[in-house]
């Protein structure tokens, strides 16, 4: 069974200063580069993701995005903060055999959340975690992969590594 990471995403986006800058602009733009930054997160790292977004000031009624297989987000009830849902959530799920975590700089969500069992990733550890996930994959892409060649086959035109190469072409000389 997957982990399961449960974002508040207001708190997020306010304790991540690109974030905050663009919500002074638009906060749907920055709600949506939230949820695109953590949907390839969490996908990268193997989360079952819940992004909750707090609607407790508006006239909405509570809804839910499905993003993909594994990244939901949900918008809470006009009458429910994103705290108290994020609560629910924790306690719904705390008997599944997994583990649970919530992403949050509130420190008393995080007391709320360590007490039903959850682990806590503080605002800034996500983000630190987010860009080694993105530095990791884009050296992985750049460091495995070669233009395509005619003279190579599928396989062996993506390796970079010139040991590998020299492998391969004594084992394919062999035959």
């Amino acid at each position: 069974m997957k982990d399961l990471l449960i974002v508040d995403g207001y708190n997020i986006i306010y304790a991540w200063a690109p974030l905050k800058k663009l919500a002074k602009e638009s906060l749907e733009h920055a709600r949506d580069k939230l949820i695109d930054t953590l949907a390839g997160y969490g996908k990268s790292k193997g989360y079952l993701l819940l992004i909750v977004f707090d609607a407790m000031y508006t006239d909405e009624a509570a809804k839910s995005i499905k993003i993909g297989r594994d990244c939901k987000v949900i918008f809470t009830d006009k009458e429910e903060t994103a705290d108290s849902c994020i609560e629910r959530i924790v306690y719904e799920h705390r008997q599944d055999r997994r583990n649970i975590y919530v992403a949050t700089s509130d420190g008393p969500e995080q007391n709320q959340i360590l007490g039903a069992g959850a682990y806590r990733i503080p605002a800034r550890e996500l983000a630190e975690d987010v860009r080694m996930v993105r530095k990791e994959l884009s050296t992985y892409a750049h460091t495995n992969v070669l233009k395509h060649n005619d003279t190579r086959n599928e396989v062996v035109y993506r390796v970079r590594n010139e040991d590998v190469l020299a492998k391969l072409e004594k084992i394919r000389r062999s035959k």
